[in-house]
């Protein structure tokens, strides 16, 4: 099978794959996965586009399988298979963890994937409660905010994200993709921490927002409903052999995106 590194120029193609699968086109996110990770191909046998996908970001000890997409025309040909099978083999020996859809979970059980939380997402326009907010901050403050939740190094990742809105011990992001802003990471010390922090993001945001609560944090789930956003499927983490995750997961209130966490 012919499995390839993707360039720049063929982002448009994977963009018109998710398409067809009923995801949003996402341009700025393929771009953003390309840069900081690597964006893995099938050439489609009939020459038209892509037959499959899937995206591979590795940070120190960690990676994340993402975007993992196989053409209506390709199904059952075992294609996701191969090519998550591929992101894995290149992975080499970091902590593979990814998010999983409900049909793309018995797959990935297969592979040896154990479920270690989750988290949801939501979207719609921020209905602003009138509490505290996050103010802009400086990236050099975050950094290490995010090594100790995350347990890597993940600059290259933040660099690509702007600027932070911050409050003590805590910070995010709101990052434009498109149809939709991201809040995210939200890392934080406690939930109120976390609530000014997606209400500082969100009051610069003039359309929709998307938060994704993990699993944890249910309270903050529910506020988050309050907030007007509407909760689309459950995504729950799987983890390679079961393999624990570095950094300080009780920090970690909403992942960047089920991407890239």
């Amino acid at each position: 099978m012919d499995i390839r590194t993707l360039a720049a120029a063929d982002l448009p193609a994977c963009s018109d794959l998710a398409e067809s699968r009923s995801w949003p086109r996402e341009p700025p996110k393929w771009t953003l996965l390309h840069q900081v990770g690597r964006v893995f191909g099938v050439p489609a046998p009939d020459g038209d586009g892509l037959a499959a996908t899937a995206a591979l970001v590795t940070f120190g000890s960690v990676a994340s399988i993402s975007m993992v997409l196989v053409a209506p025309r390709y199904e059952r040909r075992g294609l996701g298979r191969a090519i998550t099978a591929h992101a894995v083999a290149a992975a080499g020996e970091a902590v593979v963890w990814l998010h999983a859809s409900t049909s793309g979970r018995p797959l990935y059980e297969s592979m040896g994937f154990v479920e270690d939380g989750g988290c949801q997402g939501h979207v719609g326009r921020f209905v602003d409660d009138g509490g505290p907010g996050a103010a802009p901050g400086a990236l050099a403050d975050v950094l290490p905010l995010d090594r100790a939740a995350h347990g890597v190094d993940r600059t290259v990742l933040l660099e690509s994200l702007g600027t932070p809105f911050v409050v003590e011990g805590g910070f995010t992001f709101g990052t434009d993709l498109g149809h939709v802003t991201v809040l995210g990471p939200v890392v934080a010390e406690t939930e109120d921490q976390a609530k000014a922090l997606i209400r500082g993001a969100a009051r610069t945001v003039p359309g929709e927002v998307r938060v994704d609560p993990d699993f944890r944090f249910p309270a903050l789930t529910a506020w988050v409903r309050e907030r007007g956003l509407i909760p689309g499927p459950p995504a729950p983490r799987l983890v390679l052999d079961g393999r624990p995750l570095p950094g300080d997961g009780g920090k970690r209130f909403a992942p960047f995106t089920r991407a890239v966490g």
